[in-house]
């Protein structure tokens, strides 16, 4: 797979990417609602944010477990599998990028406006797009072969 010019996305590679943008959209309105209402709606930022967070978790360690798989064969860096820098399309590399960008701004927003009730929890949440960036990278990033003789 070429880096720049990749066919449209199938299966778990379009949902990867779709994911970015819904968990982002899912943040703002749960934020925002926890920030109109802390006292009420707080529990509901808290385990939005906390499932977003155990997802990524869970993501990030299947990502690095499928790019150490690969690393055999290919040379895996880790701001390919990490930050998507040359194993990923620019389209790809821009929607992860930007999602994470807004995510940081709603959750720190949250926390500054309400900094010491649950609305705060949202600083979480984006650990999703690592872990989301991640699996992408470790099972469809392009990788240079490794050469003879290389471990």
């Amino acid at each position: 797979m070429n880096s720049e010019d990749s066919p449209s996305p199938t299966g778990l590679e379009s949902y990867l990417v779709r994911l970015a943008w819904h968990s982002t959209l899912g943040l703002a309105v749960v934020v925002v609602m926890g920030m109109a209402s802390p006292e009420l709606l707080g529990p509901v930022v808290v385990v939005f944010s906390s499932l977003l967070f155990a997802l990524g978790l869970g993501m990030l360690a299947l990502g690095l477990l499928a790019g150490l798989r690969r690393s055999r064969d290919e040379e895996v860096t880790v701001t390919g599998l990490f930050l998507l820098y040359g194993s990923a399309p620019l389209k790809v590399r821009k929607v992860f990028g930007w999602a994470l960008g807004l995510q940081l701004v709603v959750a720190c927003a949250g926390a500054a406006v309400r900094p010491y009730t649950q609305v705060a929890f949202g600083i979480l949440a984006p650990m999703i797009l690592f872990g989301s960036a991640c699996l992408w990278s470790a099972r469809f990033g392009s990788f240079s072969t490794r050469g003879p003789g290389t471990a």
